[in-house]
């Protein structure tokens, strides 16, 4: 797929959340209806597809390796990136006896490895980078941060009643704009990569998927 004009170009990515947690929403529904909780292999599957598409549709010119390039100093931000990553290791270190099958921890460590780059590189990498050269920085960040955050429960929350919870929604807010003043600051995805990764160790991920965890105040 290659889109010449620029102006259209933009207005696919600008609009491809929509289509992209689309997708995912009906790929979790549709598999949801005959594995429950394992959708979630499936819908990984999907959503990665559709954002490692987008990445190679709409980075342009750029590489890769150009948003992983060594961080401008910005040490408050790069801090409070890498403290808004631990947070949620309390919850791994209070559960981690929840982990009774070896497959469990593979597809854990495998989601925490795997999903940080693909979310990283298309929500703070190229939909970020792109809403900057049309729009003021708190747009991008607002609107990076409310698509991002909504994904969650309209695609994960099919089949995860962990991911409709509130406090999930003001963590991943908090996390969003953090992560994208720490980009637009460092210049770089390196911590934000780094810090996302920690997040989903720490979260259970897969035993949120499967309702195996679920959250004290549900």
């Amino acid at each position: 797929m290659i889109i010449h004009n620029q102006n259209v170009k933009f207005w696919c990515l600008f609009t491809s959340p929509l289509f992209i947690v689309l997708l995912g929403f009906l790929t979790a529904k549709f598999f949801n209806h005959f594995i429950g909780g394992w959708a979630w292999i499936p819908l990984a599957i999907v959503y990665w597809s559709l954002l490692g598409f987008s990445i190679w549709t709409f980075k342009d010119h750029k590489s890769l390796g150009g948003w992983l390039q060594k961080s401008k100093k910005a040490p408050f931000w790069i801090t409070i990136t890498m403290l808004i990553g631990m947070f949620p290791l309390t919850i791994l270190m209070m559960n981690y006896h929840m982990f009774d099958s070896i497959w469990l921890v593979i597809y854990w460590l495998l989601f925490a490895i795997i999903n940080p780059w693909f979310e990283e590189f298309y929500w703070r990498g190229v939909l970020f980078d792109s809403l900057l050269t049309k729009f003021p920085k708190w747009f991008a960040i607002l609107y990076t941060t409310i698509l991002f955050v909504i994904s969650h429960p309209l695609m994960w929350g099919v089949f995860s009643y962990a991911s409709k919870s509130y406090h999930l929604y003001i963590y991943l807010s908090v996390a969003s704009i953090v992560w994208a003043i720490t980009y637009l600051k460092t210049k770089s995805l390196r911590y934000i990569i780094l810090s996302h990764f920690i997040v989903d160790i720490g979260n259970l991920t897969v035993l949120t998927f499967l309702n195996i965890y679920l959250p004290p105040t549900m």
